[in-house]
């Protein structure tokens, strides 16, 4: 695998920033703070999509750059002669990712863990795995000697992906003894032989009673079914006896209906002789009044042509009336469409004049949102530089106070002599920016202000003209609402005037006369009593016929009724029922339920007793089976705890051989780079399968502490160098081209640079691209190509 492109947007300190990388040893060089350890960590999110630090989404985006930016991050690589790219982005206020993965220019999928997924899957790589390898900073090579033998070996093996099998050891042997733990429990709780050998017998003498209720239970269930059988006689001869009963009941029941049906027809018949001969008088007195309705009728049609003559009067008088108003009407809202079509004018000439000023302060608007634009793209930019400077003072005063003792801000190493030097080149930092930067930006944020400020007075003029002219349009319009209101009302008023004119005209020739009316209303009120009198003796006279027919049907079903009666009365005679004889069978059914209820309920009390036999029985073989399970799950855990015991010892053996074949090949590699550096002075560097170090001197063994700090520096670098290549091994990662190193140089002097460049040239047959970051700006001239930031 070797880089060829890396292009980022927005990201990080990054606004935009393009690179070609090419094969060899590669310097990148720059002063603290200039952006070299993100390229890596934007190569590192380029194929996983992560930082070193997970929570990386809140860094993650350009100082500079708006919520509506992208983060861009493409890197081309080659892979087994293969080009692909990776493109991973992040939009919006929420970053969300996306992400698309190119072979040959060709695209093969999107998402962003789709994208990690295909990349993992090519290279056969995790992120750990890929930082471990091949990522190697001047923190980590100290560590390697400085920390204590048990921190040394933990951070060892934790690059080497062992204490993955440290962990699962321990989780087996946890579980192993929860396990152990389990089986106690479960066996404390089995039945021992002397309890199996009690429930038995218990079981056996609860059969026994069992048997014995069994056989009185026949007994009853016998003589229960006898019983049964008498019941079923006893209850014929008895719904006999109810049978003829009821039917005796039902025939009585029904005399006494027919005797009813006969008196109703008699009183019925009766009134109807009544009623018909009441009719009769009637009906003599409508004929002495026939010439009644006739007069009634005439008078009726006089009445009708008073009301007529009455309404056409009522009529003239409303119309006159409305006549006057409207009139008055007329003139009123002739004066009003004057007065209303004077205020109107003007109207157009206003609106143009409205219309040049929305135009005006359009143009205006667009203005300062511009100018706030550039105001607040300025104001980013020195909340930016501020920050530089800021973070700069604060590294300046933390060296000042420690002194020359004080750490580099980039390599950890004491400043020594150097001291002076990081001092003036962070000072310098701090002036350049704030004569540069910060003051010119200043200048530019007054000057927008400055013309914000006298475009926000000449928005305010121009809006309180616009409303002044508005108001006076809406005023103008409300009145030219009231205008057509007017004149729609003027029109509506002449024409309901000559429409009343017309129907005046029409009513001249009727004439009425209230004295006339009067006295045709008080005949009508006293022919109106007779009237209605005779009409209540021709609805009453109706009904004579209809009495005729009903009187007739009476004395028809008088017949019959008769005869029915006398049936009826026979059939009762004929019914023999003896009540002394039924209360006899009653009892006999009473005695003969009550043996059976008192059998029934010994029965029921022995099939209980049967029931809490059998409960009891289940109960034993229940605790036998409980038992049995519980047996099954002490041999399950045992299986469970003889098969874990074989996983650790495998684990066991596969760990010794794993630390035999790993502290060899380290040691193996480290000592042919060492001695080749060291011009042969030092032969061999070993490395225990406990990853303790030793120094091979003159034939003696000596623990890498003995030693002074630049050759325990180059000792570091070569260890490191060979634990990459062994993980490369391991993973398989041999088909990964490349090696990264941050500020492996530290404080060293000329010579021991030299050292360590040429450590990297030993290794560059087996690496196409190694990557050396450094501050140190004196040391450019040392690599094949430097890429200076």
């Amino acid at each position: 695998m070797i880089l060829t492109k890396l292009h980022l947007e927005n990201f990080k300190k990054y606004t935009t920033f393009e690179i070609e990388l090419t094969e060899g040893l590669i310097g990148i060089i720059g002063k603290n703070g200039s952006g070299k350890s993100t390229l890596f960590e934007a190569i590192l999110f380029a194929l996983y999509g992560e930082l070193k630090n997970r929570k990386y989404k809140e860094v993650l985006r350009n100082a500079s750059a708006s919520d509506k930016d992208a983060v861009l991050v493409k890197l081309d690589f080659e892979f087994e002669n293969t080009t692909y790219q990776v493109v991973r982005a992040f939009r919006g206020k929420a970053l969300s990712a996306s992400a698309k993965f190119y072979k040959n220019g060709t695209l093969m999928t999107t998402g962003a863990k789709e994208v990690t997924h295909a990349i993992i899957k090519l290279i056969k790589m995790s992120k750990e795995a890929f930082l471990h390898t091949l990522f190697a900073s001047q923190k980590e090579l100290m560590s390697l000697s400085i920390l204590k033998n048990e921190e040394r070996k933990k951070m060892i093996r934790r690059l080497l992906g062992l204490e993955k099998i440290d962990f699962v050891e321990n989780e087996l042997i946890l579980t192993l003894r929860e396990l152990k733990k389990e089986i106690s429990t479960v066996a404390e709780m089995l039945l021992s032989e002397e309890e199996i050998k009690s429930k038995n017998e218990s079981i056996q003498q609860i059969k026994d009673k069992t048997a014995l209720i069994v056989k009185d239970t026949e007994v009853l269930e016998k003589e229960i079914l006898a019983l049964k059988s008498q019941e079923v006689l006893v209850k014929k001869e008895l719904a006999t006896f109810v049978t003829i009963k009821e039917h005796r009941q039902k025939t009585h029941s029904e005399l006494e209906l027919l005797e009813k049906d006969k008196k109703a027809n008699i009183q019925n018949q009766n009134r109807c002789e009544r009623e018909l001969n009441i009719l009769e008088a009637k009906a003599k007195e409508l004929h002495a009044k026939k010439d009644v309705k006739k007069e009634y009728e005439v008078l009726n049609l006089k009445l009708k042509e008073q009301e007529k003559l009455k309404n056409f009067h009522l009529q003239k008088e409303g119309l006159q009336k409305e006549q006057v108003q409207l009139r008055v009407q007329y003139q009123k809202y002739k004066n009003d469409i004057k007065s209303l079509e004077h205020a109107c004018a003007g109207y157009e000439q206003m609106r143009l004049k409205e219309k040049e000023f929305k135009t005006t302060l359009a143009v205006l608007l667009k203005e300062i949102t511009r100018l706030k634009g550039i105001e607040q793209q300025l104001r980013s930019e020195l909340s930016a530089e501020n920050r530089i400077v800021e973070d700069t003072k604060k590294k300046i005063k933390n060296i000042k106070t420690l002194g020359r003792q004080s750490p580099c801000p980039t390599c950890t190493r004491a400043l020594l002599d150097a001291y002076d030097q990081v001092i003036d080149s962070l000072e310098s930092i701090v002036k350049t920016t704030t004569e540069e930067k910060i003051d010119k930006i200043k200048v530019k944020v007054h000057n927008t202000q400055t013309a914000l400020e006298k475009a926000e007075i000449e928005q305010k003029k121009l809006e309180k003209s616009l409303q002044e002219i508005s108001q006076s349009l809406t005023l103008i319009q409300s009145k030219q609402k009231d205008l057509e209101r007017a004149k729609e009302a003027f029109v509506t008023v002449r024409e309901q005037g000559t429409a009343n004119n017309e129907a005046l005209k029409a009513l001249e020739g009727h004439v009425y006369d209230e004295k006339v009316h009067i006295s045709l209303l008080r005949a009508m009120e006293t022919l109106k009593i007779q009237y209605e009198h005779v009409l209540r003796l021709e609805a009453e006279l109706k009904r004579e016929a209809d009495l005729k027919a009903e009187w007739r049907r009476f004395k028809e079903a008088l017949k019959v009724l008769d005869e029915q009666l006398k049936n009826k009365q026979e059939a009762y005679q004929n019914i023999h029922y003896d009540e002394k004889e039924h209360q006899v069978a009653q009892k006999a059914l009473e005695t003969l339920q009550q043996s059976k209820e008192e059998k029934l309920d010994q029965l029921n009390r022995l099939k209980i007793q049967i029931a809490r036999y059998d409960g009891e029985i289940k109960t034993l073989q229940n605790d036998f089976k409980q038992n049995e399970i519980g047996l099954a799950k002490v041999q399950k855990k045992k299986d469970d705890m003889q098969d874990y015991e074989k996983i650790k010892v495998s684990l066991g053996a596969f760990k010794t051989r794993l630390n035999a074949k790993v502290a060899p090949r380290i040691s193996e590699i480290a000592s042919q780079m060492y001695a080749s550096i060291t011009k042969g002075k030092y032969q061999y560097i070993e490395v225990s399968n406990d990853f303790d170090f030793y120094i091979y001197d003159e034939g003696a063994k000596y623990p890498i502490e003995r030693f002074s700090g630049g050759e325990v520096d180059l000792a570091n670098l070569v260890l490191r160098i060979a634990i990459s290549k062994t993980l490369g091994e391991l993973n398989g990662a041999s088909r990964i081209g490349f090696l990264a190193f941050d500020e492996v140089f530290g404080s060293q002097d000329e010579s021991r640079r030299m050292q360590i460049l040429e450590a990297f040239h030993l290794i560059k047959e087996q690496y196409r691209q190694i990557f050396l970051i450094s501050h140190e700006m004196e040391i450019k001239e040392m690599f094949e190509r430097v890429i200076e930031l």
